[in-house]
């Protein structure tokens, strides 16, 4: 038996129909109207890939692929107007209306009908949720398929805009100055975990424990199964099996990193609205023959989200759940965004091939509703704010069963559907009249959950619920944003360039779990979204363009950069210690410290001897152009890992397939060790594990080569028509570009409690970058392809 073996070979498939119209109209000769409508619908069924702006798991099966139908339309009408020769302006309306759903390939599955009642409010308009639980079986992510990764989910959301500039030339200053109001509206219908998530671990049934392969002389068909004798050529499958036992037996785990099972049941759909607006001064001032200078103040307003329903509770510290009423926005207004910035170039020398230029500038931004709706956090807690158990409409996240657990915090999900929840469960002898597994939708009576038990309320109001919270001081996020750059005419040879460029994040969003220890005791989880995060990012590039140079076009770069932050992704990601978030600070997710692009087009040179019609369009008309990119990897720890480093090398250095992976051996085992882990014969961690804490991000995933190559021929045919011919051949060399960044490499260690290292399996990549990134075989990086093409141009 080999791990990580199965590949699809169900190819996935999406279509897009699109029109686009356009009216121009000359009003007068002062007055110029222009419209244009875009319309479009399209379908795709392809799997999630593991981008962890996802925050979810893919699967290669296509039962579980996702399913995600689109509608989208984009209209604008535009007004310019010239009021005199020194001042003219433009008006303008858009609107954009965007309308997608998504689902499981194959949605038909009724738990309830199959023996595995969830809840009597795991509805979904008013029926019976339909679809797959999501299963997952194994540690980190499972080692087998999940399954149920997309259950019901949708928005519909419309935008519109007005937005006027004037332009206004007063002698050497070009002014502008205009403002923008826009609205948004959004319904959003995630029912995300509300057909549940179990999870399997292998560490309840008691193969698992002393008396089977934990026991201290494990049998040899345990031993053989986890590869006790690191044979290089096997694998360590006793995990896989473990769970897989769990699971058959029905068996749900009770891991403190991974809570063995999660549902939310109630109805989750909302309606909620953002208003902005903003106003702009900008003056471009031309100071002499060799120096311009630009100034300009934005002022920008970002409301805060609000429900049009009187259907969302915040949790704030110090008071507990406040519903809010309709209109009311989540936070308090922030209204003190003011950004200047500050530009100039300046020629150097007489000569004019010398420029320097820079710039200074803040700028604001509008966070996206999806850490607000839709966060997919890590761990047991609500989605959104939309997912909190208070007012009209309230919706419950469980982790644990109506009938509760076994004093070691797991279940048998068939014996716990039992009409009286069973001897030896927290709630042993109640009757659960549903015969499900979780209990209904319930509201708290009670701001902080505290409501005791009643004859009218015989639980009172439910306890370790988790909550989801927007600090009342959320802020606007901006970034300072500096750079410096000298460019310098080479001739006929072409250009140099060689800058500075540096971003400075602050007020940035995060989300922290402010209930780690139950300082709010009736609570679970409590996430609280708020602006506390910074990034810095700093880079150093130089660029050479080549001007036509005997028949070259081309342009390389190289990037330097270093990028630092304490979370990247703006969903499913929580910072591990919300009293200091500073030791999550560390390299940013996106971190590629060396970057080198090169792309070129090259025309071939005539043939002089080629003089007739026949021959010239034979011989002649030839190009040849390529991409080159490589860089190096990005780090692949979205969080604090918890292992330690023993120092030496981290990484192998190698970018080898190997076939007993398969995949890459990334990481170095004996350079790590898991201080956590305790050993199943001593139940104590391992004293033996040295060395110091891995900081997040610390280590960076595989590099990236690629070459892509392009051979063209042009066929004139007649004065306005030419024929194209062309053969793209992507990935030229073949490389095998292994996944990089959050999520690629595998930092589950099992400690070999007598090496005091990790196990082999550890630090594995198992993915290619395109496949990883959810565009197998044709994405960028994947295996070599060619495409042929012929174009009618005219």
């Amino acid at each position: 038996m080999t791990l990580n073996n199965f590949f699809s070979s169900i190819a996935e498939t999406g279509h897009s129909y699109n029109g686009v119209g356009r009216v121009d109209y000359e009003l007068s000769n002062k007055h110029h109207l222009y419209l244009r409508g875009y319309i479009g619908q399209g379908n795709q069924t392809a799997p999630l890939g593991g981008s962890p702006a996802l925050g979810t798991a893919s699967s290669n099966l296509q039962d579980y692929f996702e399913v995600a139908p689109l509608h989208v339309g984009n209209y604008s009408a535009v007004l310019n107007s010239t009021l005199s020769s020194k001042v003219t302006n433009q008006f303008l309306f858009g609107a954009n209306y965007f309308n997608q759903i998504f689902n499981d390939f194959n949605n038909s599955f009724n738990t309830q009908s199959m023996g595995l009642n969830l809840s009597p409010d795991a509805v979904n308009k008013g029926q019976y949720i339909n679809g797959a639980p999501n299963v997952v079986i194994g540690p980190s992510g499972g080692v087998f398929e999940q399954i149920g990764l997309t259950p019901p989910e949708g928005r519909s959301d419309l935008t519109w805009h007005i937005n006027d500039v004037v332009s206004h030339n007063i002698g050497n200053h070009s002014l502008r100055y205009g403002g923008e109001i826009r609205h948004a509206k959004l319904n959003e219908f995630y029912h995300r975990r509300g057909t549940g998530k179990f999870t399997f671990m292998g560490d309840e049934g008691p193969w698992a424990g002393a008396t089977g392969c934990g026991a201290a002389s494990p049998t040899a068909a345990c031993a053989a199964l986890a590869n006790t004798a690191n044979d290089p050529t096997k694998q360590n499958l006793l995990p896989g099996a473990l769970a897989l036992a769990d699971f058959l037996a029905g068996d749900v785990s009770n891991n403190v990193n991974d809570p063995g099972s999660t549902i939310a049941v109630g109805d989750p759909e909302r309606f909620v609205a953002v208003n902005a607006s903003s106003l702009n001064f900008q003056d471009s001032w031309q100071a002499t023959k060799r120096l311009s200078l630009t100034f300009g103040l934005r002022y920008e307003y970002f409301g805060p989200m609000h429900s049009e329903h009187a259907d969302i509770a915040n949790f704030e510290p110090g008071t507990g759940l406040v519903a809010l009423p309709a209109g009311q926005g989540v936070f308090s207004p922030d209204r003190n965004n003011f950004a200047p910035r500050f530009g100039f170039a300046y020629q150097a020398n007489q000569k004019g091939d010398l420029v320097v230029r820079g710039g200074i500038g803040v700028y604001y931004d509008q966070i996206n509703l999806n850490p607000f709706l839709d966060f997919r956090p890590p761990v047991a807690a609500p989605q959104g704010i939309e997912g909190n158990a208070f007012g009209n409409t309230p919706v419950t996240t469980y982790t644990a069963p109506f009938c509760g657990t076994l004093p070691d915090g797991s279940y048998q999900w068939d014996v716990v559907q039992s009409a009286v929840c069973p001897t030896g469960y927290t709630n042993a002898g109640l009757a659960n009249s549903p015969q499900s597994i979780f209990g209904k939708a319930v509201a708290c009576l009670d701001p902080n959950c505290a409501t005791p038990p009643s004859p009218s309320l015989p639980f009172g109001d439910p306890k370790g619920v988790g909550v989801y919270s927007v600090s009342k001081n959320f802020r606007t996020p901006y970034f300072y944003s500096f750079n410096l750059q000298v460019e310098k005419g080479l001739g006929n040879a072409g250009v140099v360039q060689v800058g500075y460029v540096a971003n400075l994040g602050r007020k940035l969003n995060v989300v922290s779990n402010i209930n780690p220890n139950g300082q709010f005791p009736n609570f679970g989880a409590i996430l609280q979204l708020n602006t506390a995060g910074t990034s810095n990012y700093n880079a150093l590039q130089a660029v050479f363009r080549s001007r036509n140079w005997h028949g070259l076009t081309s342009q390389a770069a190289y990037t330097w950069s270093h990028a630092l932050d304490e979370i990247s992704e703006y969903r499913a990601a929580v910072l591990d210690d919300f009293t200091n978030k500073r030791a999550d600070y560390g390299n940013g997710d996106f971190d590629t410290r060396h970057l080198f692009t090169l792309n070129f087009t090259y025309d071939v040179p005539k043939a002089a001897w080629a003089t007739s019609a026949w021959a010239d369009r034979l011989v002649n008309g030839w190009q040849v152009s390529s991409i080159m990119n490589f860089h190096s990897g990005q780090p692949y720890d979205e969080l604090l890992s918890g292992l330690n480093f023993l120092g030496g090398s981290a990484t192998t250095g190698s970018n080898k397939f190997d076939p007993s992976v398969p995949g890459l051996q990334w990481l170095n085992p004996s350079a790590f060790c898991n201080p956590s882990e305790k050993n199943p014969v001593t139940n104590l961690p391992d004293p033996g594990c040295a060395g110091g804490p891995v900081s997040r991000n610390k280590f960076p995933g595989p590099n990236f080569r690629d070459v892509d190559v392009s051979v063209i021929k042009n066929i004139p045919i007649r004065e306005r028509f030419s024929l194209q011919l062309r053969a793209d051949m992507f990935n030229m060399l073949n490389r095998v570009n292994f996944a990089s960044g959050v999520g690629s490499v595998g930092t589950s260690c099992h400690e070999d409690f007598t090496a005091h290292v990790c196990k082999a399996g550890f630090g594995q990549v198992t993915d290619t970058i395109g496949d990883f990134n959810g565009a197998p075989g044709l994405g960028p990086g994947e295996q070599f392809n060619m495409q042929l093409a012929v174009k009618l141009r005219f």
